[in-house]
């Protein structure tokens, strides 16, 4: 069990940086915070959206939280923390096996409806 945040936050991210190679773009890559976007130019209710929030981890305060994109995406039965303008996720202080596991399968969730979208 990682109890220590910045264990916690590194483990995540290297979850999560394996996805910067599916032509998601790194925008933040600090020792207390990284996220990844996709810039795929796509036409969205008539605009033009030229980048799109993918997913970051970041250390706030005492505790790691982890944000996916919900643009488009139920969060109701998943028991995410709503972080505002379209973006969920969790707040970990403890991270195990299982809790790794559920951060990975959020992530790849959010990473299919990108690509069902045609985001990235």
């Amino acid at each position: 069990m990682k109890t220590d945040l910045v264990e916690i936050f590194q483990t995540i991210r290297a979850g999560i940086q394996p996805y910067a190679t599916r032509g998601y773009t790194v925008h933040e890559n600090s020792e207390t915070g990284y996220d990844l976007y996709s810039e795929k130019n796509v036409e969205s209710n008539g605009e033009k959206v030229t980048e799109r929030f993918f997913t970051g981890v970041y250390i706030n305060g005492s505790e790691v939280e982890v944000k996916v994109n919900t643009s488009e995406f139920t969060t109701k039965n998943h028991e995410l923390v709503n972080f505002g303008d379209n973006t969920a996720g969790l707040k970990i202080t403890r991270l195990d096996d299982a809790k790794l596991k559920e951060v990975e399968t959020l992530i790849e969730i959010i990473h299919a409806n990108f690509k069902e979208k045609e985001w990235i």
